[in-house]
């Protein structure tokens, strides 16, 4: 039974069907780990004792000027307690931006090609276009919460927006999605209500404005990355932008392998739409390999020997190699579909060490030397503590953080699928 209601046919679920089914169980023991995370950092940020520092306060007399020096260093106490393990000034890149990264970059990716794969009128691409579309965006939605969890205080949220700064590679992120997100509903929204015309026009607007949107992306990853530029990032690879393009598309075809399994496996197209993920998993499998030789060849050798041996991080990089390029690579090769999703669940492991290596890398070693004065010899960056090298690794709170929003995002894709039927919607569908 369906309610029409702005073209769209709304499925009629009990409560129990709604929030209660099997996925959404599964998603709230995600989601329940992520609370003991998020509890943890916001009584870190809300109410730790140095917020309730009465004795501190007292002194400021009630200057206004004091009191303001005073709420000053309360915040940079906060932020900044050496025995919290939680991203601060001397390690500003963790956990929280590698899931960022690696679920946004994933869901986007997704949907890039799915909107290719519609506008080239690829055979399967029409069954399966809403499901991945909406598993895609729910993707990127888990992404976003960990970003936003990791911008330390949500009142810089509300500044950001009061005073906006376009020179910001952060506050950019504000419009970029702002636009991204409701246009990708738009095409879902065609999609699911079975105007095809309209669905493959809004495909090619959607590929161009993919295209813009992920290079403005990628150059807005640069910007934020480039107020890193003390400790030595991939930033010296040629064509970053592709780079995240080739890395996030393997994110993307693993997670709809997985989820095609998952969700398609009883399709009369599941074998169809198997075998071209399949084909186009070992095309970006190849691509990912060529740049990590480019890699070995153009970014800084004492760097690089730090990622591939001798620090905290290197078991991280051939964890990538092994998990993410040569296992998927050599499973999809055989046809068997156990062992593609063997692949598939390999290389999204693989993938999110990648991302781990990338973003922590960055944070291993101070090489550059822009003050003069020896690698970054300020106190921002805190050299005595590199022996010999700056690695902070992720505390428990952050892991179950990222936990949580999986389950954020696994909670937003079953509810759009119980009331709008994503997975059946487009079955009797072509081009």
């Amino acid at each position: 039974m369906y309610i029409e209601c702005c073209g769209l046919k709304i499925k009629k679920v009990s409560i129990k069907e709604l929030l209660f089914n099997k996925t959404m169980l599964i998603a709230y023991i995600l989601l329940a780990i992520g609370l003991v995370g998020w509890y943890e950092i916001f009584y870190l940020r809300w109410a730790h004792e140095f917020v309730n520092n009465h004795d501190v306060i007292a002194a400021a007399g009630g200057s206004a000027e004091h009191l303001k020096a005073i709420a000053e260093a309360l915040k940079e106490q906060i932020f900044n307690l050496e025995h919290i393990e939680e991203v601060n000034k001397a390690e500003p890149w963790g956990v929280f931006v590698t899931q960022y990264v690696y679920l946004l970059y994933g869901g986007s990716a997704i949907i890039f090609l799915v909107a290719l794969a519609e506008l080239f009128k690829v055979k399967v691409a029409p069954k399966v276009a809403a499901a991945l579309m909406t598993f895609g965006i729910s993707m990127v939605f888990g992404g976003l919460t960990s970003i936003f969890t990791d911008l330390a205080n949500q009142l810089n949220i509300y500044w950001m927006i009061l005073n906006p700064q376009p020179q910001s590679g952060m506050w950019l992120m504000l419009p970029l999605y702002g636009i991204y997100i409701p246009f990708t509903f738009i095409e879902i929204y065609f999609l699911i209500t079975n105007n095809r015309e309209l669905a493959r026009k809004v495909a090619g607007i959607l590929v161009i404005i993919s295209i813009f949107i992920d290079l403005a992306e990628f150059y807005i990853q640069g910007l934020l990355f480039n107020l890193n530029t003390p400790r030595h990032l991939w930033t010296d690879i040629p064509a970053l932008w592709f780079y995240f393009l080739v890395t996030g598309s393997l994110t993307g075809i693993f997670g709809s392998l997985l989820y095609g399994f998952l969700g398609l496996k009883n399709k009369p197209y599941f074998n169809e739409f198997v075998e071209i993920t399949r084909k186009a998993s070992i095309v970006f499998i190849i691509l990912a390999a060529i740049y990590e030789i480019i890699n070995f060849m153009v970014v800084d050798p004492k760097w690089m020997n730090l990622i591939i041996k001798g620090s905290p991080i290197s078991w991280m990089y051939w964890a990538w190699i092994v998990l993410g390029i040569v296992i998927p690579f050599a499973l999809f090769l055989t046809k068997n579909k156990n062992l593609i999703l063997l692949g598939a669940i390999s290389g999204l492991i693989g993938t999110f060490f990648m991302r781990q290596t990338f973003i922590y890398g960055g944070n291993i070693y101070p090489m550059s030397d822009r003050f003069g004065m020896g690698p970054e010899a300020t106190s921002l960056y805190q050299l005595d503590a590199i022996t010999p090298w700056a690695y902070v690794p992720a505390h428990t709170m952050e892991w179950l953080i990222i936990i949580g929003c999986l389950g954020l995002g696994i909670a937003i894709y079953s509810i759009l699928d119980s009331l709008f039927d994503i997975r059946n919607a487009s079955d009797n569908i072509d081009h």
